[in-house]
């Protein structure tokens, strides 16, 4: 939505100037006429222009301080401080520097005459459009202190999903790590001392010994290739995942793991359910609602089945049919929501599907950490008896020599 700049009288005869969120002029002079302000000046912002040689700034915001932040302006809006004083309150109390200078761009824009969403909407890296959306609708239903309870509890439900998920995979990750590390601390300095023992054996070695020793030869010769292809072929296929191609066939693969796809499919569905019930709870019609859920959702089969249902629901239809024969949803997701059309609580509907499918990731992640930690501690185990094995064949087969 751009931004104008304005200058006008009010009806006491100041001089007041400031900036005004629009869709087009003539709404921005509605809005400053709804002020009772006779404008005198009124222009659109020039968009920014970055220098072709500066790097794009990115801020980050830990999620954690936009909970914080969101329910205590819910709590000074219902105690009637005024929105500027607020403003100013959380930012001498947020830790992060770089929050605080947005927090306080927000409020020289909330001064200067714009409204709270308006003022949000300058900040997309910190405040998506789904937050903005619903503060947008709190401000036109006069239920700001309401619409920012609601946001302030699903910021917090979806963050302490994610932290789940991080928390579920980070010890299966740290297994990883060590495993690779152990392995090429073997292969690299352990190995080559068991080498010189067996010098002397020449073809008379063991299949196994042979092979450990020629893999750890063979790197130690070429350690830096592999470390600089592996950090290659790393940073390439995470740029890959990223392009549509090939995320599409990531998502594609992973969808059909037993497990896994299950267990992302129901984090999306958590995702959608709980974005698009907070925004048509908070007054956001169902069709911007629907635009907003597809960018949080994270699966792109996902996206084109909320885009259809978006179509779907513009031509008349029921919100149900669509979701039922995409095939992304369970059984149980278009079945609630076509209750909750039918006695027209569709956002309370939504909220208790997310409530359902957040169990069932709670439960689907601690399966998937069950089967996948002894998984990796099996692969691990295999690995390192094999080395040992192979270094040891030949010291038991010069015993049996002996005999």
């Amino acid at each position: 939505m751009p931004t104008f700049v304005y200058r006008g009288k009010t009806r006491q005869g100041s001089i007041q100037q400031g900036e005004v969120d629009a869709a087009n002029q003539s709404a921005a002079f509605r809005v400053l006429r709804q002020r009772e302000l006779f404008v005198t000046r009124l222009r659109e912002k020039p968009e920014a222009r970055v220098a072709w040689w500066s790097l794009p700034e990115r801020t980050r915001i830990p999620q954690k301080d936009l909970v914080i932040f969101t329910y205590q302006l819910e709590t000074t809006i219902k105690a009637g401080v005024p929105l500027s004083q607020s403003l100013e309150m959380l930012a001498t109390h947020v830790s992060s520097s770089a929050f605080q200078k947005i927090i306080r761009a927000v409020k020289q824009k909330v001064e200067s005459g714009s409204s709270l969403s308006g003022a949000l909407r300058g900040h997309p890296e910190v405040f998506t459009s789904w937050y903005v959306s619903m503060i947008e609708a709190g401000e036109e239903g006069g239920m700001l202190d309401k619409t920012l309870h609601r946001l302030a509890e699903h910021t917090d439900k979806v963050w302490r999903l994610k932290q789940q998920v991080k928390l579920a995979l980070a010890y299966p990750l740290f297994v990883t790590i060590v495993a690779v590390l152990v392995f090429w601390v073997l292969l690299i300095w352990v190995i080559p001392m068991f080498g010189t023992m067996f010098a002397d054996w020449g073809d008379a070695l063991p299949w196994p010994t042979a092979v450990v020793l020629e893999m750890s030869q063979w790197i130690r010769r070429h350690w830096f290739a592999v470390v600089v292809s592996a950090v290659v072929l790393g940073l390439g296929a995470r740029l890959w995942v990223k392009t549509p191609s090939g995320r599409w066939l990531v998502e594609h693969a992973l969808l059909r793991v037993p497990v896994v796809g299950r267990l992302w499919r129901n984090v999306a569905v958590v995702h959608v359910t709980r974005t698009l019930g907070a925004l048509l709870g908070s007054g956001v019609p169902i069709l911007r609602g629907l635009e907003i859920a597809q960018r949080v959702s994270g699966l792109l089969a996902m996206e084109r089945a909320l885009a259809e249902a978006t179509v779907s629901v513009r031509e008349g239809h029921t919100l149900a049919d669509p979701l039922a024969r995409s095939g992304m949803f369970p059984a149980l997701v278009p079945n609630m929501v076509a209750v909750g059309e039918s006695t027209g609580s569709l956002d309370e509907a939504l909220e208790k599907i997310a409530d359902l499918y957040a169990r069932e990731v709670d439960r689907d992640m601690n399966a998937f950490a069950a089967l996948l930690e002894p998984l990796i501690i099996v692969v691990l185990g295999l690995g390192i008896g094999f080395i040992i094995v192979a270094m040891y064949l030949p010291i038991f087969l010069m015993g049996s020599l002996f005999e």
